[in-house]
């Protein structure tokens, strides 16, 4: 007998998947729980708007926090990828805040599918959200810059 509405249990067990789909969009996903490529990701792009927004060039300041051209060029790119493919604005936090924006949280998403090479994940995780024309696209910009990335961290490691 499959439970019902009127099962208390159901009741119970509805209940509590709202509730703890409130306290998931109430508590945003923290910075310190990502790993050190995806956590560029995210932070290149603060960085990124913050330099846009004083005019200055983004390349040079990532450059000099990654000790790569390379990497700094292909965040560049991913920013500008994403900013060609998103719906809407995309919305950052402030360099020193630990907690993501629910773009960002996007983004570290769609950083830790192109980490694992699944490009289904990627797509389902921006579907019905961004077109799907713009998904190879972005999928691509985002390996660059992860590879790059890494390989900026092994240099300096």
């Amino acid at each position: 007998m499959s439970p019902t509405h009127s099962d208390p249990r159901s009741a119970m067990a509805a209940s509590a998947n709202r509730a703890a789909q409130i306290l998931a969009l109430a508590s945003p996903p923290d910075l310190r729980g990502l790993s050190l490529a995806v956590l560029h990701l995210v932070m290149a792009r603060r960085l990124i708007v913050l330099c846009d927004r004083a005019g200055r060039d983004p390349v040079c300041e990532l450059a000099l926090r990654l000790r790569s051209c390379a990497a700094a060029t292909a965040l560049v790119e991913l920013s500008a990828s994403i900013d060609r493919a998103w719906p809407d604005a995309f919305v950052t936090g402030r360099p020193c805040c630990m907690t993501m924006t629910p773009d960002e949280a996007t983004l570290a998403v769609m950083a830790r599918t192109g980490l694992v090479g699944d490009r289904v994940g990627f797509s389902r995780t921006i579907a019905g959200f961004v077109r799907a024309d713009r998904h190879p696209p972005l999928y691509d910009a985002t390996i660059g810059a992860l590879a790059a990335v890494s390989a900026a961290l092994q240099t300096a490691a």
